[in-house]
């Protein structure tokens, strides 16, 4: 009996050993797989109202650097604009108002994982070819125009005025150059570069936060409308705004670049 007891303890230990064994290999299995620093299928998507670049990622979970250029030998003097960074979760980065600015011709993206695995010399990265024209970005241009006036149209038929709030959104102190004023003398104004400026009925451009149609946009201190950026918050530290393509701010949304913002356009760093 004491031998059978032996036996059986000896035949369980064994049993454990193998399933300890096994979790193991398959711990190793999933950490190998986190080492899967990689991009690949990098594509660019040319829509009626905007260019975006688009990729594949691999099971490891980290950052990507999108960089355009304008010649395939990727050297400094090609760049076209500066590399954004976004997250794992993206996949998708806007670049149109890049091309908009620098204007027809081929374009090459190349997307950079920003870590790499354990042993590994260079950071993997993968790019993809483009030749954007000229009536393609015009009608991107077009597009965008009427998207934006009839932003305007419906900001003055709804009657909720163009209100600056030096602040941000959802800031009730605090009033900023756009402050004031009535929609219906107010419009938005397509610039050469194919860039936006709302301008007030003082013939000014908004500066800071204005809302518009119900919408909230921001332009820098030259009045130019920002698109497909963060905007830090001015009374909130490590509070940061997103505002898309369009310019106006995403609320309750993942942005392009994987981060979630709330029900006030608020992202929390």
């Amino acid at each position: 009996m004491k031998y059978l007891k032996k036996l059986s303890a000896f035949f369980l230990c064994l049993a454990l050993m193998t399933a300890l064994g096994a979790g193991t290999a398959f711990a190793k299995t999933d950490e190998d797989e986190s080492d899967d620093y990689s991009v690949s299928d990098v594509y660019f998507d040319v829509t009626d109202s905007a260019i975006y670049v688009g990729w594949s990622v691999g099971d490891g979970e980290c950052k990507y650097s999108v960089q355009l250029y304008d010649s395939s030998s990727f050297k400094s003097k090609n760049k076209v604009g500066s590399a954004s960074t976004v997250g794992y979760k993206a996949e998708i980065l806007d670049v149109t108002q890049k091309i908009l600015n620098k204007g027809s011709g081929t374009y090459y993206a190349v997307v950079t994982c920003k870590k790499k695995p354990k042993g590994a010399s260079e950071y993997d990265s993968a790019y993809a070819k483009e030749t954007i024209y000229s009536d393609e970005l015009a009608e991107i241009r077009k597009n965008r125009k009427e998207s934006a006036e009839a932003s305007a149209s419906s900001s003055s038929s709804s009657g909720t005025g163009v209100t600056g709030v030096s602040g941000g959104p959802g800031v009730s102190s605090g009033t900023g150059t756009a402050a004031g004023t009535a929609a219906a003398s107010a419009g938005w104004q397509a610039l050469d570069n194919g860039q936006w400026a709302y301008i007030l009925p003082d013939g000014s451009r908004a500066v800071g936060w204005y809302e518009a149609g119900g919408k909230w946009y921001w332009s820098g201190e030259d009045g130019i409308m920002a698109a497909s950026r963060w905007i830090p918050s001015m009374t909130e530290a490590g509070v940061y705004y997103y505002v898309d393509e369009t310019g106006a701010m995403m609320t309750n949304a993942t942005t392009p670049d994987g981060y979630q913002v709330d029900a006030d356009g608020k992202w929390h760093a």
